[in-house]
Parts: structure tokens; C-alpha cells; sequence
């Protein structure tokens, strides 16, 4: 018996705040509906790659908004990373959801992130997994962590924790291309949400059974995926697809501002502290 899903999705917000009430709205008109909903992020949702780390603000306030509007999992994303072992940790404990990555593994120690979840939305059983581009990743910072092959990783957590009649979910901070490339390598993907490129799919990219998506990048659109789901075997038909815009709202300048003016009042503080 085929059930309906609806999968909405976001990634490489960058802390956008502008586009935050609009896609709020978006998702809560979703949720408003009939077919149960799924929501997920792509990674680079915590920092802002356009802004010098110790300016950047919001990372705080970008996790209790996602953990408010129900995030059901989101990737870690490159530059996410960028804010160090520490400030990512408490970041990740911080989030009412489960942080993916499945190709980062620890040489030892415990890390604030898992390489899958089970989820479940209706009575549809989800594996969702988590994988992150090696480009740009910050290396020095986590010297503890090593990195394996993406399709390994997806491989070693199907075998390791799908059930019958799942739904594969594959949550990645990869270009479509790199998705074709593990699609192609493991079949048995049904979905992959992909960010890092900020590349848009108007309509999704297939690769065999594979449906592959991604939202563009900084909240300018929310993804809709509709799928129709074989309980029993979990492979799916494709019922529709959008990319839902948000209207362009103006960025909360002023407390950046505030922020900035903090930061550069603090180095002149200790600068005058130094020279005496």
C-alpha cells in the first residue's frame, strides 16, 4: 500500500535572518496539509562565509529557530565547522535535532554529531545520513577526525542500521555532481537533498531511482519534495516538486552593527591594555 510523503528541505542559509518568517510561514502551511511532512537542512546554516569569523553573529539564534519551526535533522556543512570543536559542540547540544555526517569519523573521543537517524514522518520509516564535502574543510581544527570515501559511509550505514520498507534519505553539504557520483555508486538512494554548490533543481535531478534536490542557497527558496511510498519494499513515485520563493525581507543591519561595534570595542580595550 503507497503512502504519501512530503520532504521540505533548506540548506546554505548562512545565517539569512531576513528569509527566516517567510520560510517559517512556508513550513507551517506545509505542515498544515494532509500529507505527512519531513523537514531537513543541508549544512552551512550556522555561519556566514561572507562575514571574518570574529565578526560573525546569529549562530545561536539560527539553531533556536530551527529548533523552534521542527527541524527534523540537518548536515553539518564546511563552515559550520569553521567554528572550532568547542563552539560546534555546543552548538550541536544545543539544537533539538540530530546533526548528520557519516564520513567523518573520530580517531577517538566522542563528536557532537551522528552519521545517521532513524526518523519517522506518518507511519513512512525514514534512514536519513549524513555526508559533508572535504573542499574547504578546516583540517587544522579537528585534528581527531578522519575522513572515508561517501559512498562508503552511505554503504556501511544502510547495512548497518536500515530496516525493510525505509525510505533512504540522504542528507549531504555535496554539489549535485558528487551526488550523482554516490548515487550512481549506491543504488538503493532514494532521496538526496544536497547543498554546498547553491545550485537550484526547478525539477529534481534522477539518477536511476534517485531523486536529487537542492534549494539554491541564503532562504531564497524552500524545497517541496513529494514522494509516493511503498510501505512494504520503501521505493517510491514521484508526485511533485517545487521550490517554494520567500519574499527578500531586510537583514536585521542594526544588531550586526551592534555586534561589530562590541567586537571592535573589546580589541581596542585589550590593545590599550597591552601598550600600558
Amino acid at each position: 500500500m503507497a503512502a504519501p510523503l512530503t520532504i521540505l528541505y533548506t540548506n546554505d542559509l548562512h545565517l539569512r535572518f531576513g528569509r527566516l518568517d517567510d520560510l517559517e510561514r512556508l513550513i507551517a502551511a506545509e505542515r498544515g496539509g494532509e500529507m505527512p511532512v519531513l523537514l531537513v537542512d543541508a549544512g552551512d546554516a550556522w555561519q556566514d562565509f561572507r562575514t571574518p569569523l570574529a565578526a560573525v553573529w546569529g549562530a545561536d539564534e539560527m539553531v533556536a529557530w530551527m529548533s523552534r519551526v521542527g527541524y527534523d535533522a540537518m548536515t553539518l556543512g564546511n563552515h559550520d565547522m569553521y567554528w572550532g570543536p568547542k563552539r560546534l559542540d555546543d552548538l550541536a547540544c544545543a539544537a533539538d535535532f540530530p546533526i548528520l555526517c557519516a564520513n567523518l569519523r573520530p580517531v577517538h573521543g566522542a563528536v557532537p554529531f551522528v552519521p545517521s537517524t532513524r526518523l519517522e514522518a506518518g507511519d513512512i520509516p525514514i534512514l536519513a545520513i549524513g555526508l559533508i564535502t572535504e573542499e574547504l574543510l578546516p583540517y587544522s581544527a579537528f585534528p581527531r577526525l578522519r575522513t572515508i570515501e561517501w559512498e562508503t559511509a552511505v554503504r556501511q550505514e544502510i547495512d548497518r542500521a536500515a530496516q525493510p520498507g525505509d525510505v533512504i534519505l540522504v542528507v549531504a553539504h555535496l554539489p549535485v555532481s558528487d551526488a550523482i557520483r554516490v548515487a550512481q555508486r549506491v543504488p538503493e538512494i532514494d532521496v538526496f537533498v544536497t547543498g554546498h554548490s547553491h545550485e537550484t533543481t526547478p525539477e529534481p535531478v534522477c539518477f536511476g531511482e534517485t531523486l536529487i534536490v537542492q534549494a539554491g542557497a541564503f532562504g531564497r527558496t524552500l524545497g517541496r519534495l513529494s514522494i509516493d511510498v511503498d510501505r512494504t519494499t520503501g521505493a517510491h513515485t514521484l508526485l511533485d516538486h517545487d521550490l517554494l520563493p520567500t519574499s527578500k525581507a531586510s537583514t536585521d543591519i542594526g544588531r550586526g552593527l551592534r555586534r561589530l561595534i562590541l567586537i571592535a570595542s573589546a580589541a581596542a580595550a585589550a590593545a590599550l591594555v597591552i601598550l600600558r
